[in-house]
């Protein structure tokens, strides 16, 4: 993700040794407080954290929102789709899609009969697999991929060749990727291939061949299916690897996937296309996920910039914030930024105030007149005394932006490293004494802050200030003066609202 000078992270979802955690630090010293660069995440999903040598997932997806059965949604990772010529040219090529062709065009204009049941005649097909060189099993993919796609037409007791019978060699590349596309919806129609595609777009790189159907599970949840054994007594095991190999084999007939090899690990690696990647991002998108797109970052609002910042490492982050600021003035994006900082959760109010400072003093007026907003106050106060202007930040400011920033950690990183690192610069004393008073500040995260810290603070001290002081958040008189959506009504300088 795209990092300011107040924040330093090492990758997605995980907070650098000195960056936010240590800001965040600042935020309870007097007279110091500072921003986290861009992090948080916006819409149904967000992106696992990945390791792209080993592979699978490697970690409880960090993301927002959840799926439909309530099992908790990834975080996907950014991505960046290829040319639609250069899909195209791969699509052409794909072996599926090319022996789908075959098969229509042996069929030819005037057809072959079926039977009953809507195949081949037995002798038909041995002639089949035999002319085209066929297994049973591929002329049964290219068959049901052509009725598929309309490269063959089936009615009357009759196959013959379809209208789309010679759209690889002669079609343009939005009629080829149709076909392409309506290839992949036949092929991930069995759950099995939609999870394991799923997957290695959740992952977001190459995953070990032994670990992909980890990988899959974990992408799946508990819907998905296990292979049980061929037949009585064979090995799980065994079976599963053979459903995985061949639920690959078909991914990439397709040209789904890739096959490469980890070195270090001494084994195959498995990752999608760069035509992979396009459909089923497609796919996703069609479902409703937020699937942030590198490169696309001008077309959309300041909401979508951030939210795809969430994911990004540094060098694609800045060259989003580069081409996102250069269609418009500064003075649009600086209140565009304001406005989905203010509708945002904590983490994107924090990346918004970090790309605020790719603007500088053009932003200034739209800055100060956040001061207005209480949600914003704190951030914006620091925000312009960075950039030498004068503005009113109290103790009660400084409490409120150290639970904001906390929460904002929170929704990106595991608790024990938010904990490890929120306080770094602080004697334990003076934190079980900041802890302590946290549970005045009006703020919707402010539980989740400090039940973090009383779980997983080292010191005896720190975790029972946290614990006393997440009881007392939790009653009902501290959250009388709760505004609409949690946001403080009017929050005066110990940070509870009057």
């Amino acid at each position: 993700m795209a990092t300011s000078r107040r924040t330093q992270r090492r990758g997605p979802g995980a907070p650098g040794a000195g960056g936010a955690a240590g800001a965040t630090g600042q935020a309870g010293a007097a007279g110091q407080t500072a921003q986290p660069g861009p992090a948080g995440s916006a819409g149904p999903a967000g992106h696992a954290a990945g390791d792209p040598a080993g592979g699978g997932l490697t970690g409880t997806p960090a993301g927002a929102g959840a799926d439909g059965r309530g099992r908790e949604a990834p975080r996907l990772p950014p991505v960046r789709l290829a040319p639609r010529e250069e899909l195209a040219g791969s699509a052409r090529v794909a072996p599926l899609l090319r022996a789908a062709r075959e098969v229509a065009r042996w069929l030819g204009p005037a057809g072959r009969r079926l039977n009953r049941d809507g195949r081949l005649p037995a002798a038909g097909t041995a002639a089949a697999m035999t002319e085209l060189e066929l297994a049973p099993g591929e002329l049964d993919a290219a068959w049901r991929v052509a009725a598929r796609t309309g490269m063959l037409d089936a009615a009357d007791g009759r196959a013959s060749a379809g209208s789309r019978v010679d759209v690889l060699a002669s079609g343009d590349a939005e009629e080829v990727l149709a076909v392409w596309d309506d290839a992949l919806t036949l092929m991930l129609a069995a759950e099995d291939l939609d999870g394991m595609a799923t997957a290695l777009y959740t992952v977001g790189g190459p995953v070990k061949m032994d670990a992909l159907f980890e990988a899959y599970v974990a992408a799946a949840g508990t819907g998905a299916r296990r292979p049980g054994p061929a037949y009585a007594g064979g090995d799980p095991e065994q079976d599963q690897a053979a459903g995985v190999s061949s639920a690959l084999e078909a991914l990439a007939d397709l040209g789904v996937v890739e096959l490469g090899t980890d070195e270090a690990a001494g084994g195959l690696t498995v990752t999608l296309s760069r035509l992979g990647v396009w459909g089923v991002h497609r796919r996703l998108r069609a479902q409703g996920w937020h699937v942030p797109v590198l490169g696309g970052g001008a077309r959309g609002d300041a909401a979508a910039l951030l939210a795809t910042l969430a994911s990004c490492d540094v060098e694609d982050g800045e060259a989003e914030i580069a081409a996102w600021l250069a269609v418009r003035t500064r003075e649009d994006a600086a209140r565009e930024l304001i406005d989905a900082a203010g509708q945002g959760s904590p983490g994107l109010r924090g990346a918004g105030f970090a790309v605020l400072d790719r603007i500088g003093a053009e932003a200034v007026p739209a800055v100060r007149a956040a001061l207005d907003d209480p949600v914003l106050h704190a951030h914006a106060a620091v925000w312009l005394r960075e950039h030498g202007e004068e503005a009113d930040l109290g103790p009660g400011d400084r409490a409120w932006l150290l639970v904001d920033l906390g929460a904002g950690l929170l929704e990106e990183a595991d608790p024990r490293d938010v904990v490890a690192e929120l306080l770094p610069d602080v004697t334990p004393e003076a934190q079980a004494e900041l802890v302590a008073g946290l549970w005045e500040v009006s703020h919707p995260g402010v539980t989740d802050l400090l039940t973090a810290l009383s779980d997983h603070h080292p010191d005896p001290s720190v975790a029972r200030a946290a614990r006393k002081a997440a009881f007392k958040a939790r009653s009902p008189v501290a959250g009388q003066g709760a505004g609409a959506k949690g946001r403080p009504d009017r929050p005066d300088y110990m940070g509870r609202t009057t």
